[in-house]
């Protein structure tokens, strides 16, 4: 695929992966309709906890968004802060992020990546079930939560 922008891992906090963290907990409190401090911290997503990737435009050196994961368990990682900036959706972005992300997370011995979503992100739903990932019961945090549609993949090494 002829794209134009970069894949890049991030591996310590910066303005770049800030800003996507923080614009997705934006659209996520308009989508579900609440207000509450971003429980999201970069330091999740760093080794040996997790890892954080984000799209870098070519020409202008832009953001255009990001994918990161944190360690579930010995075997499985939560897939996490998928985001593109709106202006940039619609350029396979996300695609190749997930792409991304899954091969590092094989890489790194997951062999399973489960993620949670919800209704509000009906982009994201097909996105995740186009990518391969199999609807789940809500596991982990996300059992209580009725907004929640849970997802695996089994990660092929």
């Amino acid at each position: 695929m002829d794209q134009n922008f970069t894949i890049q891992l991030v591996t310590e906090p910066n303005a770049h992966s800030q800003q996507c963290i923080d614009s997705l907990w934006e659209e996520i409190q308009t989508r579900y309709g609440f207000q509450a401090p971003n429980p999201m911290a970069f330091s999740d997503f760093i080794p040996p906890k997790g890892r954080f990737f984000i799209a870098i435009d070519h020409k202008t050196n832009d953001v255009l968004g990001s994918a990161a994961y944190s360690m579930f368990n010995e075997s499985q990682c939560e897939l996490d802060a998928v985001y593109v900036f709106p202006r940039f959706r619609k350029r396979k972005i996300a695609t190749a992020l997930l792409g991304a992300i899954e091969k590092q997370a094989g890489l790194d011995g997951f062999t399973f990546m489960k993620l949670r979503a919800g209704n509000p992100q009906p982009e994201a739903l097909q996105l995740y079930k186009n990518f391969g990932f199999k609807e789940i019961p809500r596991f982990g945090k996300w059992i209580s939560d009725p907004s929640a549609v849970c997802f695996e993949k089994n990660i092929h090494r």
